[in-house]
Formats: structure tokens, C-alpha cells, sequence
């Protein structure tokens, strides 16, 4: 089976998925990714068996098949060729060759039957819809106050929260809490999931700056994005996050505005001389 494809076709959506591999894994076939030509489009998949990104390109591939093939290699070979070289991959039992100009590639593969793929769950789902701008602003507004490695697991993710018209979304490591929220055009019954800290890194990565909508299917177990001709599974948290309305203080006495960036270039002027390992400083 040969398929023709672009470098710069090719490079950017490898870059999405491969970036969920594990370097170091007890199953190898993990380190690979898959990779299937289908109705004029190649599907490149990559799972670390908690969360799963799949991406569809066009291509000239005339034939069915699928196979999987190291998602590093293959990086760093996209990598290494020049600029709009034409790349043409050709299957051979199980080894796979690559030519570009003078060079020539051969890598081992996988059957692709061995490949885990994580499929959507049959549970009911909530499904809302938003723009996927207005998802990233609010993921990039509160992920810095997960927590990293917590004993308390179900701290290392992000509660996402849709209630009535709302969606609400929360991080906390136990010593700082942020809490920002949107408005739904719909209105939903109350559910919670944690989202994993890894699947919120990559969400702000794959998202864009634009007004299409992200299609969120939030069942018990599962959570799933679709935006573009990105489809991404996770699995959540299973534990209770901590009741963040009880730690919002309400009814402050004394309050006052100041201008975010005068306040900000203050902070870091003080942080000079602030202890390395705290950074903290007295307001």
C-alpha cells in the first residue's frame, strides 16, 4: 500500500497527537501510533490508555489500511526532511519504508489489531456546545492552581461543573483555589466530572483562538471533545473534589479596583528579594 502525502500536510497534526506518547511504557505498542488510510484521509491516533487523540488529514490514499508505527521516529523524520518535500510511505509486512527526495526510511511496526483504541462509552452523555476561544480562556484562567502529584489524586485535575445555563470550572492544590465561569446557550441539568491535569494541557494546546464550537459529551466515566478534525477521549477522576463554594468568602467588607497591570509589574518588583523557594510576598 503506498500513500503520498505532504511534509507540511503531515507534520503539524503528528505533532498534536504525539505529544500524549509516553517516552517509557510497559506496553511498546504504546509508543507507537496509529495510523489508517480511509475514504481519502488518513486517521493518526495516539493513546496513553487514560486519554486518546485522533486527527483526520486528506490524502490521495486510494486503498484501505492500517498499521501503527513509532510516533517519535516518525516525528523526527518529518522533522529532519526539508520544507514541502512530498512524502511517500509504503506498507511491506510489518515494516513500513519512507521517501523523501534522496532519503529512504524503513521502521518496524505493529499489527494494528494489537492497538488499544479507547472507544465512547454507551453511558448517557450531556452534550454542550462552546466556542473553542472561550474554552481555552477559561481552562488557561484556572489550570495554574492544579495541584501536581497530590496524594490527594483528585486534586491533579480541573473540575468542570455545567449547572442550569452555566458551566464552571475550578482548580485547586489545597492553598490556592481559582474558580472562573461561563454562560451555556442552553440550559442543563447539574453534573461534575474531574478532568485530568494531562487532558487540560493538551486541550489548551490543540485548542484555537476561533469561534467554532467545541461539541463536550460529558458522561460518568468519559469525557469527549470534538472540534475540527480533532476527536479526543479522556477518562476522569474518579473522586469527590472539595466543595469550593464553602471556601469563597462572601459579604467582604472592604473592596477596591486597581489596574491588573500596574498591580502585576508591582508584584514581581517586590518578588526580587522574596525567598526562592516560597516566592511569596506580604500585600
Amino acid at each position: 500500500m503506498n500513500i503520498q502525502i505532504n511534509r507540511e500536510t503531515l507534520l503539524k497534526p503528528l505533532t498534536a497527537v504525539t505529544s500524549i506518547v509516553e517516552k517509557r511504557h510497559t506496553l511498546p505498542i504504546l509508543s507507537n501510533l496509529l495510523l489508517e488510510a480511509k475514504l481519502n484521509k488518513i486517521q493518526l491516533t495516539a493513546t496513553d490508555l487514560e486519554m486518546q487523540i485522533s486527527l483526520a488529514i486528506e490524502s490521495d490514499a486510494t486503498a484501505d489500511f492500517s498499521t501503527t508505527i513509532s510516533a517519535k521516529k516518525l516525528l523526527d523524520i518529518c522533522r529532519s526532511l526539508p520544507e514541502s518535500a512530498d512524502i511517500n510511505m509504503a506498507t511491506n509486512d510489518s515494516r513500513i519504508t519512507l521517501k523523501a527526495g534522496k532519503s529512504r526510511f524503513n521502521l518496524q511496526t505493529l499489527p494494528a489489531a494489537d492497538y488499544p483504541v479507547m472507544t465512547k462509552t454507551s453511558n448517557q452523555a450531556t452534550e454542550v456546545n462552546i466556542a473553542q476561544r472561550q474554552l481555552k480562556e477559561l481552562l488557561k484562567q484556572v489550570e495554574f492552581a492544579m495541584a501536581q502529584q497530590d496524594i490527594r489524586y483528585y486534586l491533579n485535575g480541573l473540575l468542570f461543573e455545567v449547572s442550569a445555563n452555566r458551566l464552571n470550572i475550578v482548580g485547586t492544590d489545597g492553598h490556592r483555589l481559582s474558580f472562573t465561569s461561563s454562560e451555556l446557550n442552553q440550559s442543563y441539568e447539574k453534573q461534575e466530572i474531574i478532568l485530568p491535569r494531562k487532558t487540560v494541557i493538551e486541550l489548551i494546546k490543540l485548542l484555537d483562538d476561533s469561534d467554532e464550537l467545541v461539541s463536550i459529551e460529558i458522561a460518568n466515566n468519559q469525557v469527549n471533545f470534538s472540534f475540527g478534525n480533532i476527536k479526543l477521549i479522556s477518562k476522569v477522576i474518579d473522586g469527590k473534589f472539595p466543595d469550593y463554594n464553602r471556601v469563597i468568602p462572601l459579604g467582604h467588607q472592604n473592596t477596591f479596583s486597581i489596574e491588573r497591570l500596574n498591580v502585576l509589574l508591582a508584584m514581581q518588583r517586590a518578588s526580587i528579594l522574596s525567598n526562592e523557594k516560597y516566592r511569596g510576598i506580604r500585600m
